[in-house]
């Protein structure tokens, strides 16, 4: 090999604690004590929800991120009750948290969370269901509150994007505080799916309600990538072209599909990954410091991912599953 450093980053499907990655600033502190919130889980009994978005709200319960007035609601297609629900992530969670969080905590998390089952995404009358039942127990015990807000969460395929969000617009919209929508990737299948969802999406929510994440970003091995090349003076003097000679980006994981065969056959595992988890993750190896973290003057992961196409040209893609 020629001279240098050969920089090998391992990637690895487990252990995401923080769902909301650099946006979690953005959307739950900051919070009054005499403030509410709702947070509802749209997908509430998928994969995602399940293995990523319940035990990151469970670790930001107990880390106290949330008002002392929470509510969790989760909205889907399956038939589910309250307690039905709770026992379905109940495993999920004590399997994520390991020793760290005792029994009796997820226990009193999970009293804290409600289902509402509806025939499809853009069924209204179940949204409005929902509504009633969110709106007894934010407003249950008499106590007066300065905002309740609300915090909404699309644990969905983005085929369904633009008909849960004209839903949510109509029928779940916060009154008396903020709503704030996270969406996760990826953003449609190409760029014709991609202009429509976000023709919808605009339509109904302003620019400031919309998060549009990758909760790759919220892992501790991409947090600590920041750390490692702008508060290191070490490695920010070598990080650069003239000293590393390769970069190598390697996804690993121990699973297969798992409940996830009809995502991976509409949208595929390199729609899923390369394009969103792994290009994350080599703009925070190979991008500019930025001068801001949000806005538009954040625009450094863009950059370095024009920059790369110029230089590519057309060039193929090949993987294997």
């Amino acid at each position: 090999m020629d001279e240098g450093i050969f920089f090998w980053v391992e990637t690895t499907s487990l252990n995401c604690h923080d769902i909301f990655g650099t946006s979690l600033d953005r959307c739950v502190s900051y919070l009054v004590p005499q403030s509410r919130l709702t947070v509802i889980v749209i997908g509430a009994s998928g994969d995602l929800a399940k293995k990523k978005t319940y035990p990151s709200l469970l670790s930001l319960y107990v880390d106290k991120f949330f008002p002392k007035k929470v509510v969790i609601f989760g909205f889907a297609r399956s038939n589910l009750t309250h307690e039905g629900l709770r026992e379905r992530l109940r495993p999920f969670l004590i399997k994520s948290s390991g020793n760290s969080v005792s029994i009796e905590v997820i226990d009193d998390f999970l009293s804290h969370c409600y289902y509402q089952a509806g025939k499809s995404y853009e069924d209204l009358n179940s949204f409005r269901d929902m509504l009633i039942q969110i709106e007894q127990l934010e407003n249950g015990d008499g106590i007066q509150s300065t905002s309740i807000n609300r915090l909404i969460y699309f644990a969905i395929p983005p085929n369904v994007f633009g008909a849960a969000g004209v839903a949510i617009k109509k029928t779940s919209m916060a009154s008396q505080g903020w709503t704030r929508i996270i969406i996760e990737k990826p953003f449609g299948k190409d760029l014709q799916s991609y202009e429509e969802l976000s023709s919808i999406l605009s339509a109904n929510f302003t620019e400031d309600q919309l998060f549009r994440i990758d909760h790759y970003l919220g892992k501790e091995m991409a947090q600590n990538m920041l750390v490692l090349r702008f508060s290191n003076i070490w490695f920010e003097h070598i990080w650069n072209r003239r000293e590393i000679n390769c970069v190598l980006l390697t996804f690993k994981e121990t699973i297969g599909t798992e409940g996830r065969g009809g995502y991976f056959d509409q949208f595929g595992i390199i729609r899923d990954v390369i394009q969103n988890h792994l290009l994350q993750v080599f703009s925070l190896v190979a991008m500019e410091a930025p001068v801001k973290c949000i806005g538009p003057e954040s625009g450094e992961k863009v950059l370095v991912n024009s920059s790369m196409l110029a230089r590519l040209g057309n060039f193929s893609c090949i993987g294997t599953v």
